[in-house]
């Protein structure tokens, strides 16, 4: 099913296998975007081969975006250790269900999150409020929801009033795709129903293979711009 007239869709991801669930307790503490989240990081060319996308994994590099996307931590280069899992079919059934254009190739970062959640520690999941990345497509797969409440997801406008036009909660097994172009996004923060909670999620972002939003001079780019 391609998106909808409002430029998403909500879809079950894949069967996740034990590995890839397990995967999510060996992720590194994220230094740059507060206290409660931990990462791993990935990049792609994505290019189309017979009847289905295939993946080319990319030399990892830092993590850059602009300050204009991320006023929190944008314009600079933040390292992360390497995804170990293979998610490349859940990214696979994200691009199938945007449809991703098949004659062109694709650059697509990664990120494996788990968002923790404390008496102590507060569960902000968007540190930076609603916001675009920049990018064409994103996708959201939540993978685990572990003693929590809230993670709503809210899809707005950016040129009207910014009300939400679509909410919804991600259940663990569930991931949206939309069109980050037309729209912001925002998720709320997590509540723990124990001693301690997580949400565990998978964010893949698309652009054409032709934008050049890899290597260094993408990265210079970004940085000058702030």
């Amino acid at each position: 099913m391609p998106l909808n007239a409002q430029h998403f869709s909500i879809f079950d991801l894949p069967p996740i296998p034990q590995e890839v669930a397990d995967s999510f307790a060996d992720l590194k503490f994220d230094e740059y975007m507060g206290e409660n989240r931990y990462r791993r990081f990935a990049q792609f060319k994505m290019f189309r081969s017979g009847d289905r996308w295939e993946f080319e994994r990319l030399p990892l590099r830092p993590y850059v975006t602009f300050s204009k996307y991320n006023p929190v931590a944008g314009g600079i280069r933040r390292h992360y250790q390497p995804i170990e899992a293979d998610f490349t079919p859940f990214i696979r059934a994200g691009a199938e269900e945007i449809p991703l254009d098949p004659a062109q190739d694709w650059q697509i970062n990664v990120h494996q999150f788990r968002i923790v959640v404390k008496k102590d520690i507060e569960g902000v999941i968007v540190p930076e409020g609603p916001h675009s990345d920049g990018r064409d497509y994103v996708l959201i797969g939540v993978f685990d929801r572990h003693q929590i409440t809230g993670a709503e997801t809210a899809l707005m406008s950016p040129s009207v009033d910014g009300k939400p036009f679509h909410t919804t909660t991600l259940a663990a097994g569930q991931g949206i795709v939309f069109a980050d172009r037309e729209m912001f996004h925002y998720v709320s923060e997590i509540e723990p129903t124990g001693e301690e909670g997580h949400r565990d999620t998978l964010i893949a972002t698309w652009v054409p293979w032709s934008d050049k939003w890899y290597g260094d001079e993408f990265e210079e780019r970004a940085i000058a711009e702030g």
